[in-house]
């Protein structure tokens, strides 16, 4: 259970969320339109809390139909997402 990747993420880390879990069908439809808004946005997402249970979290913000912001945090406990390395500038 300890080599699965996510358990292997720290507060701080920078992911992607690039595909829908393996599980999605079992997934609830709000959690599943957040990983769809997540993957079209294309964007990086903190890791900003690990739980008692040691799941990873990242918290965003995502615009709803009618120009309001909506918070979202989701547990990262999936294989849904990629690491993200920041870019060395030139020098």
């Amino acid at each position: 259970m300890d080599d699965e990747p996510w358990r292997k993420l720290k507060v701080g880390d920078r992911i992607r969320i690039v595909r829908m879990p393996s599980d999605e069908p079992s997934m609830q439809p709000e959690t599943r339109r957040l990983f769809k808004a997540l993957i079209a946005r294309n964007r990086p997402s903190r890791i900003f809390w690990i739980d008692e249970y040691r799941h990873p979290w990242i918290q965003c913000r995502i615009r709803g139909k009618n120009g309001s912001w909506h918070l979202h945090w989701l547990a990262v406990n999936d294989d849904s997402w990629v690491r993200v390395h920041r870019r060395k500038k030139p020098s």
